[in-house]
C-alpha cells in the first residue's frame, strides 16, 4: 500500500478568535447540536453541503465551524492520522491568527505534519512579506497558503503579486482558498475582518495568469458552490502552473477532477476539521481505487513531488 499526504487542513482555530487550543486535551463537541461537518463527510460528500437560502442551515454551520475549530487539538490529529493511515498532512496557518511558527513547533511533537507560512498582510510592503516568507521557507515551510476571505485581502493586491513572484524562488507551491463564503455571524465583531467576495474564482484565476513562474493550488477545486471546478477547466485547463485538490468532493466529483484537469493535477485533500479524515480517504479509494497506480499518484506522488519530498 503506498503512502497518503492530506494535501490540506488545519490545526488549532484559523479564526478571528484565536482560541489557543492546539496543545489541550480532547475538547468535546455538543452532542446536542447537529454537527453538518461530520454528516456530510459520513455521506461521502455527496449532494449540496447546505442550502445557502435557508437561515437556520446557514446559522448552523457558522456555529459548528465555531465549534470544530475550537475543538482542533493535536491529540486529536495524531489520532486522526492513526485512524486513517495517513502518513503526512500539509497543515495550513491563516495569518495573524494562527502562523508557520505555531505549526513549526507543533511538527516538533508531530513529525508527521508538513508546515506551510501565511503572510501577514497587515503590513504594507510586498517586499518586506516576501522576504519574511522566503526565510520561513528556509526554516522549513513547505509551501504558501493565501486565504483572502480570512485574512482581507484581494489577490489582486499588488502586495500579493510582489510577496508571491518573491516566493517562486523557493520552487514551493502557494495554495488560495477559492469560493465566496462568510464564516462569522453578521453581528459578530469577526464578521468586520472578513471580505467574503474576495473568495471569488476570477481574482484566483487573475493571479494565475499573472505568476506562470509560480506554482498554485487552488483549495476545493475552485469552490463548492457548483460550476467552478469546470469553469476553472475551461479557462486555465493545461496551465502548468495549476493544480487542484479535492477537498469536500465525492468519489464522481474526484474522478471529474482527473478527467478535467490530469491525473497529475489533482491531490487529494481532506480540509480537517472540517473534512473528515477517515471518510476521505475512503472516498478517494472509492474514486480511484485502493492502491492502484491513479490513487497513488493522487494521494501521495503528486503532493510529494510539488513540495519536494519526491
Amino acid at each position: 500500500m503506498h503512502k497518503i499526504i492530506d494535501c490540506h487542513s488545519h490545526l488549532g482555530d484559523i479564526f478571528a478568535s484565536e482560541k489557543n487550543v492546539v496543545y489541550k486535551g480532547d475538547v468535546p463537541i455538543d452532542p446536542s447540536q447537529h454537527d453538518p461537518f461530520a454528516s456530510y463527510s459520513e455521506g461521502g460528500f455527496k449532494g449540496a453541503f447546505l442550502d445557502p437560502d435557508n437561515p437556520e442551515q446557514v446559522k448552523n454551520v457558522i456555529d459548528m465551524t465555531a465549534a470544530v475549530s475550537y475543538a482542533n487539538t493535536l491529540s486529536k490529529l495524531s489520532r486522526d492520522l492513526d485512524e486513517s493511515h495517513v502518513d503526512y498532512v500539509c497543515l495550513y496557518p491563516v495569518a495573524p491568527f494562527i502562523t508557520f511558527e505555531d505549526y513549526r513547533v507543533a511538527a516538533l511533537v508531530e513529525p508527521r505534519i508538513i508546515p506551510f507560512t501565511s503572510a501577514d498582510w497587515r503590513i504594507e510592503d510586498g517586499r518586506a512579506i516576501g522576504s519574511q516568507l522566503l526565510a520561513d521557507a528556509a526554516r522549513g515551510a513547505r509551501g504558501l497558503k493565501i486565504h483572502p476571505i480570512l485574512q482581507n485581502v484581494s489577490l489582486r493586491d499588488p502586495r500579493v503579486e510582489e510577496a508571491v513572484a518573491l516566493w517562486a524562488e523557493t520552487g514551493l507551491p502557494v495554495v488560495s482558498h477559492c469560493g465566496v463564503n462568510s464564516y462569522y455571524p453578521d453581528d459578530s465583531p469577526e464578521a468586520a475582518t472578513q471580505n467574503p467576495a474576495y473568495g471569488n474564482l476570477e481574482d484566483f484565476m487573475y493571479l494565475v495568469e499573472r505568476l506562470p513562474q509560480v506554482k498554485f493550488i487552488a483549495a476545493h477545486a475552485g469552490g463548492l458552490t457548483g460550476g467552478e471546478a469546470e469553469t476553472l477547466a475551461a479557462h486555465l485547463g493545461g496551465a502548468e502552473n495549476l493544480w487542484v485538490d479535492t477537498t469536500f468532493r465525492s468519489a464522481e466529483e474526484m474522478r471529474m477532477l482527473v478527467e478535467l484537469f490530469g491525473e497529475d493535477r489533482v491531490l487529494f485533500g481532506v480540509d480537517r476539521p472540517f473534512g473528515g479524515t477517515q471518510a476521505s480517504v475512503e472516498t478517494a479509494f472509492e474514486a480511484f481505487g485502493k492502491g492502484t497506480e491513479l490513487s497513488e499518484k493522487v494521494m501521495y506522488a503528486n503532493m510529494a513531488k510539488l513540495i519536494g519530498m519526491a
